[in-house]
């Protein structure tokens, strides 16, 4: 069961999940459902690296006597920050469906990020098949830490640490590592031994040292899913080569 406590009452080892508003404040905190120590360790380290996307486009819909109606399609999901000003998400989340159905991404994505608030944001990559894409903050934010990627996928049983955006807080939950499927190209994914939320989906997975194990995605076939860092890495490799000057 969680427990919810101030940013007053923590130590350096319980702090795993912190509140994420718009702007500096107060904030709460999830404890994790781990008795490890190692792992509330590795989220105090890396909790605020996990940001909330949210994503808006506007939507006109045609009514019986041939008027137009135009209305706010909203959406949001959770997202890792990688450094150098990119930040990492769900594909899905950003990709809203329109009056006629067609998928599109929205015009409008803004990140929020703990201790600074909401920053407008750009798509700079996306890829439906691999649900992912990546996101470009403004040149302020270059200074912002970025995870690690894990150079190697991690092994079966492993623990590890998921972080979402829900509401206002960053929750972090253990999950295990039940198999890896290598497929080919867009189609690897971990399979975890827990089922994550919608908030979790496009938030990392971090293994026990920290590093971006993968990035979780809707679950499939009762189990949960995320991509791994094999796959995540050349594109994370290229993207920020792509952006030193």
């Amino acid at each position: 069961m969680h427990r919810l406590i101030g940013l007053a009452r923590l130590g350096p080892w319980v702090f795993v999940s912190i509140g994420i508003v718009a702007g500096p404040s107060g904030a709460a905190v999830v404890l994790p459902d781990s008795p490890n120590p190692a792992l509330k360790s590795v989220a105090d380290r890396v909790h605020a690296l996990a940001v909330l996307v949210r994503a808006r486009a506007l939507v006109a819909e045609q009514w019986e006597e041939g008027a137009l109606r135009v209305h706010e399609a909203l959406s949001s999901a959770s997202g890792v920050l990688i450094g150098d000003g990119l930040a990492l998400t769900e594909f899905g989340a950003l990709a809203l469906t329109m009056a006629d159905g067609r998928k599109e991404l929205a015009g409008q994505i803004e990140v929020i990020v703990d201790d600074v608030g909401p920053l407008p944001a750009q798509v700079v990559f996306a890829d439906a098949a691999l649900d992912v894409a990546v996101l470009r903050l403004p040149e302020t934010a270059r200074a912002l830490p970025g995870a690690l990627l894990a150079s190697a996928d991690p092994e079966v049983g492993d623990a590890m640490l998921a972080i979402g955006a829900v509401g206002d807080t960053l929750e972090v939950l253990t999950t295990h590592l039940t198999r890896v499927d290598p497929g080919e190209e867009a189609t690897g994914r971990l399979r975890t031994d827990r089922v994550l939320r919608p908030p979790f989906w496009g938030g990392p997975l971090f293994d026990a040292r920290g590093r971006l194990a993968g990035l979780n995605t809707p679950p499939a076939d009762g189990v949960g899913t995320a991509v791994p860092a094999s796959l995540l890495r050349p594109l994370v490799r290229k993207l920020l080569a792509a952006a030193t000057p």
